[in-house]
């Protein structure tokens, strides 16, 4: 248990910045739905007919539920985020005991767990609240498939259905039993998985015919294999490590967008060369060791690492490194396994090493750039603002606007803030609808104030 506190430890290190995050871009309409007036408000967040206008996802225990709890703790994200981090470590416990009973291996579970907490995709789901379904779903669905493994099924049901109730993509669990099923060789065991599937049928039919699925400008399929494969190539780079930002300066043929290196060159080549060394380690480590040794467990983590996938990945246009909560789990315990075989320690403690330093790269540059940060801050300035004064604002529109500067900039900032504070709900949450917003021009009675004072820039 040492080594796990060590592990624990050496991750808070890495994320305990997001616990001073304030809300930011869904957070405020998250927060506005699920403000409870009675019990039988609270009851409706499980309804499977009908869900709250505009949320378009069935996710009621990590989302109304964990937001409701925002309300418990007066608007104070700090509680949320400390949620968010037991969790979080919850989850790496389990990926650590899920790895031992699968490697049979302290070693490996040891690895994989570092591997799993120091990983720098878990940015997302630890800084922004709004992701916090990521870590719910993992949570219920890593107990669902220990308890599974260990033959009980009425408690492994149980926590498929929580993991339901947290998000959708739980849909693949049975793929996952039955991959386990095979991994260990009990096929024939295949009849414990009529329970799941017969829940599973439910929910789809609940799901499909009652609650509807969501809709937006980023969630449109595409089966295309060449962007599937390539949707899917980013979900492996991220896995290693590096930056989610690349994805928008990197073009076909591996083309680099040059404001790349004008305005982040200092801290994305040091990534890069860290990047290139871990994977000239990895590929010995692939010549090195026997792969017959190693083809069952790479077999089964790349599978597992695929179906867990499957729910995103036909969503080129809306990949983000948070979707890899779960589908982390198969990658680590893979190369925990390879490097479990390298006989050099040595080159092993270096390749943990270099995995950790880029991760600590790439978190600094996250934050600095990242929408989620830079959001959450701008959402507390417009919120601190607001407190000092808000007796001259009460009852009364305010009309952000633009200035004849921002037209040199490429973006407008009434735009930015306006998806920031999610349009009205910001002030909805905090004044009740007090104070209304308005991100264009309008009539009436009106405080005008320009957006970009609040962006920092």
């Amino acid at each position: 248990m040492k080594k796990l506190f060590l592990i624990f430890g050496i991750s808070f290190l890495l994320f305990y910045p997001s616990l001073s995050t304030f809300f930011t871009n869904d957070d405020f309409f998250l927060l506005k739905i699920s403000q409870l007036g009675s019990l039988s408000s609270f009851l409706h967040f499980f309804d499977f007919t009908k869900g709250p206008e505009g949320l378009g996802f069935y996710r009621p225990l990590t989302t109304q539920v964990f937001y409701f709890l925002g309300w418990v703790f007066k608007l104070n994200p700090l509680p949320l985020h400390i949620i968010s981090f037991v969790t979080f470590f919850a989850v790496t416990y389990l990926v650590y005991r899920l790895a031992s009973e699968l490697s049979k291996h302290q070693f490996v579970a040891f690895i994989s767990a570092f591997l799993y907490a120091t990983s720098a995709t878990h940015f997302g789901h630890l800084y922004y609240l709004a992701t916090y379904q990521e870590l719910g779903l993992t949570l219920f669905y890593l107990l669902s498939t220990l308890l599974f493994i260990k033959e009980r099924y009425f408690w492994s049901l149980g926590f498929f259905v929580l993991a339901l109730l947290s998000k959708e993509t739980a849909v693949v669990l049975p793929l996952t039993h039955f991959l386990l099923l095979w991994y260990s060789g009990h096929t024939k065991k295949i009849k414990s998985l009529l329970p799941f599937s017969g829940i599973l049928g439910v929910y789809l039919y609940l799901h499909t015919f009652h609650y509807g699925f969501a809709s937006g400008d980023s969630y449109i399929w595409s089966f295309s294999p060449i962007k599937t494969v390539n949707t899917l190539f980013w979900y492996i780079l991220w896995s290693l490590n590096l930056p989610e930002m690349l994805v928008d300066f990197v073009g076909p043929g591996f083309k680099f967008n040059p404001n790349l290196f004008k305005f982040w060159g200092n801290q994305i080549k040091p990534i890069f060369v860290l990047f290139v060394s871990q994977l000239v380690l990895l590929f010995y480590f692939l010549f090195q060791v026997k792969i017959k040794k190693l083809k069952s467990v790479l077999v089964f983590g790349s599978l597992w690492f695929f179906i867990t996938l499957l729910p995103v990945l036909f969503l080129p246009l809306h990949k983000f490194t948070f979707y890899l909560t779960l589908p982390l789990f198969g990658f680590v315990l893979s190369l925990a396994y390879l490097l479990n075989l390298v006989k050099s320690k040595f080159l092993v403690f270096l390749f943990l090493f270099i995995f950790l330093i880029l991760s600590v790269l790439t978190l600094r540059l996250t934050y600095e750039t990242h929408w989620i940060t830079r959001g959450a801050q701008t959402a507390k300035n417009v919120y601190g603002f607001f407190e000092e004064s808000k007796e001259d604002f009460i009852g009364k529109t305010v009309y952000f606007y633009d200035t004849s500067a921002d037209t040199d900039l490429s973006w407008s900032p009434t735009a930015a803030l306006k998806v920031v504070l999610s349009d009205n709900n910001f002030f909805e949450v905090f004044y009740n609808g007090g104070i209304r917003a308005i991100f264009s021009e309008g009539s009436g009675e009106v405080v005008s104030l320009k957006s970009r004072q609040f962006l920092g820039y």
